[in-house]
């Protein structure tokens, strides 16, 4: 099922559709829950399924929505959606970084972060998403990509305890 995600994201970048009209599709069915039950039903017909697209989203998503719809994909489409940002980011260099800490960094701090990760993970844009997370005690931790940087207290102590732990 994984592939065939891959593949309608793939293709919805590729048909590079104005991404305030994916945002909006993407709002529209998390909204709606239900919308999503009506247009996979194999009850209500496809015509009917159609009359829909077209009233509720926007014109040039669509296409997309009612192929997906006819092959009986729909209930993948929030998975979609998601691969389709993931694409996008990777594709345009954006990273979307989570940064836990217990002092609030200040703006010149997270201008240091983002360019640290730049460089590190050569991209063009990072976007932080600040957490407040007191048990680390001090520092923060970074997580973007995929990849932790702890600079915590917390973390400091933890991996001191496994070297005392291995002797």
């Amino acid at each position: 099922m994984a592939s065939v995600v891959i593949n309608y994201a793939a293709a919805l970048f590729q048909l590079s559709i104005n991404t305030d009209s994916i945002r909006e599709a993407e709002e529209i069915f998390e909204e709606n829950t239900v919308l999503i039950k009506a247009l996979e039903s194999p009850v209500v017909p496809f015509k009917n399924k159609c009359n829909v697209i077209d009233k509720i989203f926007p014109k040039d998503m669509r296409s997309f929505i009612k192929v997906v719809c006819k092959k009986g994909r729909i209930n993948l489409i929030n998975d979609i959606f998601d691969e389709y940002k993931r694409i996008y980011n990777r594709e345009k260099g954006i990273v979307n970084a989570d940064i836990y800490y217990v002092a609030k960094p200040t703006d010149k701090q997270q201008e240091k972060l983002k360019s640290f990760l730049k460089k590190r993970l050569g991209v063009e844009t990072v976007n932080l998403n600040l957490v407040h997370k007191p048990e680390l005690m001090g520092g923060f931790v970074i997580n973007a990509n995929g990849i932790e940087y702890d600079r915590s207290f917390k973390g400091r102590i933890d991996a001191l305890n496994r070297k005392l732990v291995r002797r």
